[in-house]
């Protein structure tokens, strides 16, 4: 049988969802894996330069013009709790907004302009922006610093060493911009 575009599409939409339902067994890529990658096994964290003060090894002790966030997520998705914990920790009022299943998450992602190259288990309105996934506070701060014209950031798929995820790696996470119409460009790497 002859691959089509469709059958691609279709292939590529079915891996993305495993790996987004994947996400309260704990599982992710690594951040240099595609989205929806969840082969990766977790690397050994260097847990002596994480800091001790910090609960999740993400301290932040920056400033983001926002108090409050709304995040999307499935109901089930334990690393999505985690992530709410971590912007809770700090200082950030997050409303929860949970939808049923994977189809209703995406239409939300869809509705709300992320591309579908950029997707992760969870959405965050941060004021006149988009977060996508486990992005650390510091890209964020960093997204209102620069008052950048785009739509919003990602870190696509389910990294290891992210917020929500795990320690931080030895390894920068990749930070991407994107624009409602599905453009992306590498905007930051933290971590």
């Amino acid at each position: 049988m002859r691959p089509t575009r469709r059958r691609v599409l279709a292939a590529g939409t079915a891996t993305l969802a495993a790996s987004i339902a994947g996400c309260s067994g704990g599982t992710g890529a690594d951040p240099e894996s595609e989205p929806g990658d969840s082969n990766s096994e977790p690397e050994e964290t260097d847990t002596e330069t994480a800091d001790p003060e910090s609960e999740d090894g993400w301290p932040w002790d920056g400033d983001i013009p926002i108090e409050s966030v709304t995040q999307y997520h499935e109901p089930s998705c334990e690393c999505c709790g985690e992530y709410v914990a971590y912007l809770e920790r700090n200082g950030f009022d997050v409303t929860v907004e949970t939808r049923p299943d994977v189809d209703a998450l995406n239409a939300t992602k869809t509705d709300l302009g992320v591309p579908e190259s950029m997707w992760s288990c969870h959405t965050i309105e941060f004021g006149e922006y988009l977060v996508e996934g486990h992005v650390p506070l510091e890209a964020v701060e960093t997204l209102f610093e620069r008052d950048a014209s785009v739509h919003g950031i990602s870190i696509p798929g389910m990294p290891f060493h992210a917020p929500g995820m795990g320690m931080p790696g030895p390894e920068p996470l990749l930070v991407y911009a994107f624009e409602a119409d599905g453009s992306t460009e590498e905007f930051v790497e933290v971590g």
